[in-house]
């Protein structure tokens, strides 16, 4: 017997996964509950503070508070450019509790075991060292050690999870915010690192789509980058419009 009915998963993205917050509202205004949340990098991120219990406004306000040059600090080691302890402090101001077990809605997490080179996925314990293994850019960010493991990125073997849930939950609706722009310009070094790791992330979300019951597409984030958190209100925006627009297309709400 399926233990959920709708399983909602959410990929990875950088900032452009502040979609998800879109989609989300989008669902809400139509009634579908989500009875639990598979994510990875800023899908777990999304998801957390969803399954925490704030609405997708007030996630949204948060993040166009945040100040990027901020929250973006060097890190002085060979390991990465970017220190995660500032993203582990983001989380700890809005995830008081640090443990699966009081989220609304459980929630499953995936992140990818540099020694094993297999992902794992946390969905009990404690749940930022998770999240921020789960968000751990390679090359951008230190790798996180957790459990005494090393991680890094679950987007990179694995940018939607859905074998996390599929076969506990009747119907899934998947979240896909990190299309490949046709148009790239190399420009430099850094775009051509973050086109590298975009086309390697993006590799596997269509064979993990084929396991979900419905697939949401946000067409038009292509030009936005990883660290784009200024754009929060345009990425949102576009989350929300395309999400009410597939939802109409597709057969969803006869399923569900």
């Amino acid at each position: 017997m399926k233990e959920y009915s709708v399983g909602l998963v959410l990929s990875g993205g950088g900032a452009r996964g502040i979609a998800h917050l879109g989609v989300l509202k989008a669902l809400e205004e139509v009634n579908v509950k989500i009875d639990v949340i598979s994510g990875t990098s800023a899908g777990a991120i999304i998801g957390a503070l969803y399954a925490q219990g704030l609405s997708t406004n007030d996630i949204l306000k948060l993040l166009i508070e945040l100040k990027p040059m901020r929250f973006i600090q060097p890190a002085l080691n060979t390991k990465g450019l970017l220190k995660m302890e500032v993203i582990e402090r983001f989380l700890i101001n809005y995830l008081p509790e640090d443990n699966f077990a009081n989220l609304s809605i459980p929630l499953y997490i995936a992140a990818t075991n540099m020694k094993t080179g297999k992902t794992e996925y946390f969905s009990q314990g404690q749940l930022i060292p998770a999240i921020c293994a789960s968000s751990c850019i390679p090359v951008l960010f230190n790798p996180v050690e957790f459990n005494g493991n090393l991680y890094i990125d679950g987007g990179i073997l694995n940018n939607l999870p859905v074998e996390a849930i599929r076969k506990k939950t009747k119907a899934i609706i998947g979240v896909h915010s990190n299309p490949i722009d046709r148009n790239f310009d190399f420009k430099n070094f850094s775009s051509g690192m973050e086109r590298a790791l975009m086309l390697a992330i993006t590799s596997n979300v269509y064979q993990s789509a084929q396991q979900c019951d419905f697939l949401i597409e946000p067409k038009g984030l292509e030009p936005f980058k990883v660290l784009d958190i200024s754009k929060a209100e345009e990425i949102f925006s576009i989350g929300y419009k395309e999400a009410v627009r597939q939802i109409q297309e597709s057969k969803m709400l006869e399923v569900l």
